[in-house]
């Protein structure tokens, strides 16, 4: 099937007819306050897990209003496509713990440790700390410690 599908990309090439390309993957951040993500395109699917808000997700695919989505540790899940927006960007902690810091530096105090899975808004970038946002409150993160770093 691999030979035929390059037979007719060429054919439709010399015919000058459009050949879609790949859709690119594309960044995502949920922007309810919490979302199910679901094992199939509609309700009708099993829940696979319940994220709050900011817990990034890249799209895959797409069916309808149902957006095929892959998420930090790369299963695949599909998530209603209102409840997400690429306008906000957004990370999630892929440590098992991090520490957040009040200044982009680890000679800053320590200001709380959180657990993997806890998603914020991203708002910034210095050298390779990531400035966070929660609650109106900013802090800092290192970046091998989120995802998308």
């Amino acid at each position: 099937m691999k030979g035929l599908n390059n037979i007719a990309t060429a054919a439709a090439l010399f015919l000058g007819l459009a050949v879609a390309a790949p859709a690119a993957a594309q960044s995502l951040c949920v922007k309810a306050s919490r979302a199910n993500l679901r094992a199939g395109p509609g309700t009708d699917h099993r829940i696979t897990w319940e994220v709050n808000r900011y817990m990034p997700l890249v799209q895959v695919g797409t069916e309808g209003d149902w957006l095929k989505v892959k998420d930090v540790d790369g299963d695949i899940h599909w998530i209603f496509k209102p409840l997400v927006t690429s306008e906000i960007d957004c990370v999630t902690i892929s440590a098992p713990k991090a520490n957040i810091r009040k200044k982009p530096t680890t000679r800053s105090d320590k200001w709380f440790t959180v657990e993997k899975y806890t998603s914020f808004k991203r708002v910034g970038r210095q050298d390779k700390w990531i400035k966070i946002e929660y609650e109106k409150e900013t802090m800092w993160i290192f970046h091998t410690l989120v995802w998308p770093g």
